[in-house]
């Protein structure tokens, strides 16, 4: 007011940009997973610098692996800047256990043997529960009947719980032939006849190379000789591949007794 001049101050207004930690977000991995950042699974714009926490409260990297972190909720603090206070957010993160289908096997049935399950036959630990598939694709049971399947590669898979992917492993299936003894057979023989070849009186189709036994279960050739061998049953046996059992035929030898005239 005159005679005065005007008097004047100023007042410096300082913005501080509030920290940003960006939103609550989760993160679901599976447990074989590869180590995975934190920060990318945070929503909104969060400020890079900050420092992650893991639930209890400990100090973390920010990158989490399935193979050594627990699940649980691990918090992103972005550090007060005065006068705006701190921020922070979490990760939710889950774990899916991966499906474990075994290892590889193999598995020799014989080919006129009962059906067989082939979930024994692999290895190390797979969950129960999964599906298997043909050589070829084709859904199938948990069976193998060699009276109605071929021989392959069986194929037994576990569903996975995303992220986790299926796990797969495979059953080798080998078909053992059956061993053949033929089928049961006689001869009948005079006693002062010679030697007789017992095998060639099995019916059907036997293979060569088994063993003999003569009444009783002693070991016998394959020649029956009237000179010196009683009459009876012999027994033919083939000895089976395994998982194939031995298969025996049996001759049944009848002696007739040769007639006497006498002597001139």
């Amino acid at each position: 007011i005159a005679p005065c001049p005007n008097a004047s101050a100023t007042v410096t207004v300082t913005i501080t940009s509030t920290p940003d930690a960006g939103i609550n977000g989760t993160l679901t991995l599976c447990s074989q997973s590869a180590p995975t950042a934190l920060f990318a699974s945070l929503g909104g714009s969060p400020d890079a610098g900050g420092n992650w926490s893991a639930p209890g409260g400990a100090a973390h990297s920010g990158v989490f692996d399935p193979a050594t972190d627990p699940a649980g909720v691990y918090t992103y603090a972005i550090a007060a800047v005065a006068p705006c206070p701190g921020a922070s957010a979490t990760v939710t993160v889950s774990i899916n256990a991966a499906p474990d289908a075994g290892a590889n096997g193999n598995l020799s049935v014989c080919a006129q043997g009962a059906a067989v399950a082939m979930f024994t036959s692999l290895g190390g630990s797979p969950d129960a529960g999964g599906s298997w598939t043909a050589p070829g694709g084709a859904a199938h049971g948990a069976n193998y009947d060699p009276a109605i399947d071929a021989p392959g590669i069986y194929t037994y898979t576990v569903a996975g719980v995303a992220p986790c992917a299926n796990a797969t492993a495979t059953v080798t299936v080998a078909e053992v032939a059956v061993a053949n003894a033929g089928t049961n057979g006689a001869i009948t023989i005079c006693s002062n006849s010679g030697v007789s070849n017992m095998f060639l009186a099995l019916g059907g189709a036997p293979q060569v190379g088994g063993t003999w036994t003569a009444p009783g279960g002693a070991a016998h050739s394959a020649n029956y000789d009237p000179a010196i061998d009683g009459p009876g049953f012999y027994t033919y046996t083939v000895t089976g591949t395994t998982p194939c059992p031995n298969a025996t035929a049996t001759v049944t030898v009848t002696e007739n007794v040769a007639p006497s005239a006498g002597s001139d």
